[in-house]
């Protein structure tokens, strides 16, 4: 019986690690299999896509699994909006573009923490593009883009995009754009192939993300997409190294499993 609550204690613990995907450093985090936690943006009604398996990201040898193929603007939100500052936020994400139409493609970044209606979304930036370019830049709020990578028709690549602010500004004043371009051998980033983009109209707060797939007829896929504090954080997370928990929450879903031994030995007493 004893060996049995001991097992059950430790099961209780590490359900405790897997029920928070998060650290302190990461703000959201997706693999891929919860297109649900999205709205569709662009509408209001549905998610702008769907789960799907047998992955198109192959890294290093090793499929990433379930992925999301976005066909209208999927948004989701961070759990609170976060503040501007010289840490910054480290945006990453897995991509393929895929035809027949190369309207749009990559992560926005906006100011909203709740669904808004179309055209309405209060636009803070973005790694993406817009027009039929599929040349993958950095975006401030007032549509200016920088220089950047192009996209070739069926490619999975890895972005890691920083956004942050310099001079104490209060506002998302300044980007920086990575890309790898090839996934065969890991994610590896080198020297960023932007840096230092002036965001013109910068904004104060993050507090949401969308998917780029406008709805006519063309389908983005997106991975491992991270929002963290760190650019550790973020290179793991777009690797497929899940953000661990908190040493805390660890310490918490212990307690919590030992509290459960109590009551059931109490219950073997009486």
């Amino acid at each position: 019986m004893k060996t049995q609550l001991l097992k059950l204690t430790w099961g209780l613990a590490l359900l405790g690690v897997a029920s928070r995907p998060a650290s302190a450093d990461v703000l959201f985090y997706s693999d891929g299999s919860d297109i649900a936690n999205f709205s569709n943006e662009y509408n209001g009604a549905g998610n702008g896509g769907t789960s799907e398996s047998a992955s198109p990201f192959m890294i290093n040898g090793v499929s990433q699994g379930s992925y999301i193929a976005a066909t209208s603007y999927p948004q989701a939100f961070l759990d609170s909006p976060v503040t501007a500052s010289a840490q910054g936020i480290w945006v990453g994400f897995l991509m393929q573009a895929t035809s027949p139409n190369t309207w749009t493609g990559g992560i926005n970044l906006s100011t909203d923490t709740s669904l808004v209606s179309r055209y309405s979304f209060g636009y803070a930036g973005g790694a993406c593009w817009f027009g039929n370019s599929m040349n993958l830049a950095l975006a401030d709020p007032n549509y200016n883009t920088s220089s950047g990578y192009s996209v070739a028709d069926g490619q999975s690549i890895a972005v890691l995009a920083h956004f942050y602010d310099t001079g104490s500004s209060g506002t998302f004043n300044t980007g920086d754009l990575y890309v790898d371009s090839s996934l065969a051998s890991g994610v590896s980033f080198g020297a960023p192939i932007v840096s230092g983009f002036s965001m013109a109209g910068a904004v104060s707060s993050i507090g949401s993300i969308r998917l780029q797939a406008d709805p006519g007829g063309e389908t983005r896929n997106y991975d491992n997409i991270v929002i963290a504090t760190t650019q550790a954080e973020a290179i793991s997370g777009i690797g497929g190294v899940a953000p661990t928990p908190e040493p805390s929450t660890l310490a918490l879903a212990g307690l919590g499993g030992l509290g459960l031994l109590w009551q059931l030995r109490r219950r073997k007493i009486v």
